[in-house]
C-alpha cells in the first residue's frame, strides 16, 4: 500500500463529517494517532440508531463494506467496525480507504477483498468437524504413534535450546500428521535439521514425560479425555531426562 497523502485524509473528512451532521450527531473527533478511528458523541435518546445509520453510510461510501450488508453496534467485518466504549461513547473504525485505489491484479489487491460471513461460518463449521474427528480418532485409538519411540526434526535454534536445557517443551500443530507422530510417545529422538549429503544430522534422545493438548488460551488437557467444550489447536510434548 502506498504512503497516505493529505488528500487521503481529506477524503475521510469529506465523507464522515457531512454524514455526522446530517444524522443529527452532536459531533465527532478523530484519534490523532489514527486518523481512521472516530469517536461519536450523540445526544440522549435514540443514540444507537443514529450511530448505526451514520456508521453504515460511512462504510458504504468509503467502500469498506458491501452495500448489501449493514453492521449493528458491536459488529465488524475485516475492514470496519462500530462499537460502544465503557464510557458510553461510540467508536467507528475502518481500514485506510486509500487501499480502495488498488486494482484487480495489483500485488496488494487482496487487501480489498470483502468479508463473507457465510464463507467464514462454513469454514468454522468445517474446522470444528475436523477437530472433533481428530479428537474422536485419538480416543478410539485410531490416531496415535506407530511406535512409542519416535523422532522429530528440529530447526537448529530449537535443537540447541533443548540441548542446553533452555527449552523443555516441544510444540506441534494439532493435525492428523502430527498426532500420528506424537500421541503415545515414551521417548523421542530429535534430529538437528536434515543434515547434508554424506553427513547425517546431529541427534539426541529424550524421555517424554507427557503429551498434552492445548487450546488457543493455552489451557491443557489429556488427549484421551478431551472435554466437550475444549478445542485443541496445539500438541505439547513435555520432555523428561536426556537418554543419549
Amino acid at each position: 500500500m502506498r504512503k497516505l497523502l493529505k488528500k487521503d485524509y481529506e477524503l475521510v473528512d469529506n465523507v464522515v463529517f457531512p454524514i455526522v451532521e446530517r444524522c443529527g450527531l452532536e459531533g465527532c473527533e478523530t484519534d490523532m494517532g489514527n486518523p481512521f478511528l472516530f469517536l461519536f458523541y450523540v445526544p440522549e435518546g435514540n443514540a444507537e440508531a443514529k450511530v448505526v445509520a451514520a456508521a453504515n453510510e460511512t462504510f458504504h461510501k468509503l467502500g469498506v463494506l458491501p452495500a448489501e450488508r449493514t453492521l449493528q453496534i458491536g459488529e465488524g467485518s475485516d475492514y470496519c467496525y462500530v462499537t460502544e466504549s465503557e464510557s458510553g461513547d461510540y467508536m467507528l473504525a475502518f481500514n485506510h480507504p486509500v487501499a480502495m485505489s488498488f486494482k484487480e491484479g495489483d500485488e496488494e489487491y487482496q487487501f480489498t477483498i470483502k468479508y463473507d460471513s457465510e464463507q467464514q461460518a462454513a469454514e468454522a463449521l468445517a474446522w470444528e468437524a475436523e477437530t472433533l474427528a481428530l479428537v474422536d480418532g485419538i480416543k478410539k485409538g485410531r490416531l496415535k504413534v506407530k511406535s512409542p519411540d519416535g523422532y522429530l526434526v528440529l530447526a537448529g535454534e530449537f535443537y540447541d535450546a533443548i540441548e542446553l536445557g533452555e527449552k523443555t517443551i516441544e510444540y506441534r500443530d494439532f493435525t492428523k500428521y502430527n498426532i500420528n507422530r506424537t500421541i503415545g510417545l515414551k521417548t523421542v529422538r530429535f534430529n538437528r535439521g536434515y543434515g547434508s549429503k554424506g553427513k547425517p544430522p546431529k541427534q539426541m534422545k529424550w524421555e517424554v514425560k507427557k503429551v498434552v493438548l492445548l487450546d488457543d488460551e493455552e489451557n491443557e488437557c489429556d488427549p484421551f479425555s478431551v472435554p466437550e467444550d475444549f478445542w485443541p489447536v496445539t500438541i505439547a510434548i513435555h520432555l523428561g531426562k536426556r537418554i543419549q
